[in-house]
């Protein structure tokens, strides 16, 4: 058995809707949470000896999962959690809460992450994504990673050896991160947590966090607002079977209790149509969307 001799939580059949923050997904054939690298890493290889495909999720916030399930095996990396504390640098697992590595580095006085107090998701898959909001990135704190290539090799990887911009890491779809060290530098402690309070009562007013959501849909056009131009098309409000564009921030689809994947998909279409044909341009996905043909993918 392949997962035979691993450490970790094994599930058959879970459903995927309580692996993401959408809260939708059908039955995954098996589900596996590795609590080191080194049985990730014998999972992976021997999945790939007997031609199993193996997805792998953060914390789900940035994804959607079909709702015909998941064959092979899931991995979770939310046990992945070691951390390493250095001098202004930090050396981090991939399942390891990217809000609350955020919060813990700003507690110390360490500036750099502010902007990400409120993002829900990894480390692994904000370094995926090049998560970011306030104008700021991820990729300007990344010093080097640790991933598991298509290959199978596991490599150390520099900053500059990577190619980031606005939500695009030139590693998706080619690689697993597995650890990332990020750089900080010395702020005043007081001000850093007044700037992420401030920046958490923002998402507050202005996202539909009540109800289960993705994050922003769609990325901002060059020098323009996705929920600007969805609003004003007229979609605010609108729904697609359980699937609601929010009547609160126009760049949310929301699940209303009921929403399946096929919902949010034909919303998504539907509004990238009609965006293209009222305004001449093409919007582009932010979330993510894993389908059963694909063979690698690492999600926040």
């Amino acid at each position: 058995m392949i997962l035979d001799g691993m450490t970790g939580r094994v599930e058959k059949k879970y459903p995927l809707l309580h692996l993401n923050t959408w809260r939708i997904g059908g039955p995954a054939e098996v589900v596996y949470w590795p609590e080191t690298t080194e049985d990730l890493f014998s999972v992976w290889k021997r999945a790939r000896e007997a031609d199993i495909p193996v997805w792998l999720i953060g914390r789900g916030s940035n994804l959607l999962l079909p709702d015909e399930g998941l064959p092979g095996i899931t991995m979770v990396t939310t046990a992945l959690r070691k951390i390493h504390w250095g001098d202004f640098i930090v050396r981090v697992e991939a399942g390891y809460s990217l809000a609350l590595l955020a919060q813990e580095a700003g507690e110390r006085g360490w500036s750099g992450l502010e902007f990400a107090r409120g993002i829900p998701g990894s480390v692994g898959g904000a370094v995926i994504m090049n998560a970011g909001a306030h104008g700021r990135e991820i990729a300007s704190q990344i010093t080097n990673i640790t991933v598991l290539g298509t290959d199978g090799t596991l490599k150390n990887i520099k900053r500059e050896e990577i190619k980031f911009a606005y939500r695009y890491c030139s590693l998706r779809g080619q690689a697993w991160v597995l650890e990332a060290q990020l750089a900080f530098s010395r702020g005043e402690r007081e001000q850093i947590l007044k700037t992420m309070k401030e920046n958490l009562a923002n998402r507050t007013a202005n996202q539909p966090i009540e109800k289960p959501n993705a994050g922003s849909i769609f990325r901002n056009p060059p020098g323009d607002s996705a929920g600007r131009l969805i609003e004003a098309a007229g979609w605010k409000g609108k729904r697609m079977g359980g699937a609601q564009v929010s009547e609160k921030h126009a760049n949310f689809i929301v699940n209303n209790g009921s929403a399946k994947s096929k919902d949010v998909l034909a919303l998504i279409d539907a509004i990238k149509n009609d965006v293209r044909t009222k305004y001449g341009i093409t919007l582009q996905t932010e979330v993510e969307s894993i389908q059963t043909e694909m063979t690698i993918s690492q999600r926040m």
